[in-house]
């Protein structure tokens, strides 16, 4: 497959505030959303001091000896938080050469009974790197600044779209769901399987607020092959996830896109945000565009590696069940055996 070098649109976040601006930004949006899917957002507001101290705390903690960073494994969490080591995740099956830690809303776990949906497992305590103290200030930081955006940016596309403002509130409102990444792709040895960063997938939630560093690697697959999303400093990267795709019937796509390790020696450093919905959401509801976008809605495209499902906490699940088996095979030995009898959930 070919791959190619573009520059993604631009969208100035300021002109969504700007009684006269609005209406062109919305015209952008709905146009660039559904020719592109992918584009840079300026304007977000997010400081760049912030970033940098997060950064940094970032820095330090992958700095770390293994066994400091261990002391926060994703292994010890059934809710799917803390430390992953490199190819300790997967995609499609195959390791993802990336180190990173997942941070979700800070709130307690729920009390379940054994006949619960073990999803609800997904609302849990997130866990912190006592070496590096700063580091949950700064990310919780970022992560509330990053929900004000992307609420902010989802509820244009509604406008954009022409349908109700609280048209996605059946699976946005309650208890918040969101995920930050915090990704380190090491420095490549120019082995020949360790060139995937994260392997080829969309996006499963609503939306993603993704920052990257100046050393590239992020691609976005389009009908004219790998385009590389190369790097603007103070930009962040929006592209669409899969339940967004659905509730527009395929008005609105998700991309599959993948992370490359760069082969200039350096690591890679990235910050990424995905909004989702709550864990007890069902149904994605299918939001009712005016005939005109009805008729060029294409219906969702399903990856069929990675099925789409109605209930969305029942798909998130299977996803997180999929990607990380050290924690599948401690917290839910049923699902484990499934996958490795049958490469499947159930």
């Amino acid at each position: 497959m070919t791959k190619t070098t573009i520059q993604l649109p631009t969208l100035d976040f300021t002109k969504l505030h700007n009684p006269d601006t609005q209406s062109e930004f919305y015209q952008q949006l709905r146009y660039i959303a559904k020719e592109v899917g992918f584009f840079y957002l300026v304007g977000h507001g997010i400081k760049r001091q912030d970033r940098l101290d997060l950064l940094e705390a970032m820095k330090k903690f992958f700095a770390l000896p293994k066994a400091e960073k261990e002391k926060i494994s994703m292994s010890q969490s059934r809710h799917f938080r803390g430390y992953t080591a490199v190819t300790e995740e997967s995609t499609r099956n195959k390791p993802d050469y990336r180190e990173q830690i997942d941070i979700g809303e800070e709130l307690p776990a729920l009390s379940l009974r054994p006949e619960d949906p073990i999803w609800l497992n997904l609302q849990g305590p997130n866990q912190w790197p006592d070496a590096v103290p700063e580091l949950k200030e700064l990310a919780l930081r970022w992560q509330s600044q990053s929900r004000a955006i992307i609420e902010q940016l989802l509820r244009a596309f509604l406008v954009a779209l022409d349908v109700p403002t609280t048209s996605l509130d059946p699976i946005l409102t309650g208890a918040p769901q969101h995920l930050l990444k915090l990704i380190h792709y090491p420095a490549r040895n120019d082995q020949p399987d360790s060139e995937q960063g994260v392997g080829a997938h969309k996006d499963t939630g609503l939306l993603t607020f993704l920052w990257q560093d100046d050393n590239g690697g992020l691609q976005v697959e389009t009908d004219s092959g790998w385009i590389d999303i190369t790097p603007i400093e103070d930009a962040f990267v929006i592209n669409i996830g899969e339940v967004l795709e659905l509730a527009t019937n395929g008005y609105l796509r998700a991309n599959v896109h993948q992370v490359l390790r760069p082969k200039n020696g350096l690591s890679r450093y990235s910050i990424a945000y995905f909004i989702t919905p709550n864990v007890e959401a069902k149904e994605v509801p299918l939001l009712p565009l005016p005939l005109e976008l009805q008729q060029q809605a294409l219906g969702p495209a399903s990856d069929p590696l990675n099925p789409l499902f109605h209930n969305l906490g029942k798909n998130a699940m299977k996803g997180r069940l999929r990607s990380h088996l050290a924690v599948t095979q401690r917290f839910y030995p049923e699902q484990y055996q499934q996958i490795v009898e049958n490469n499947n959930i159930s």
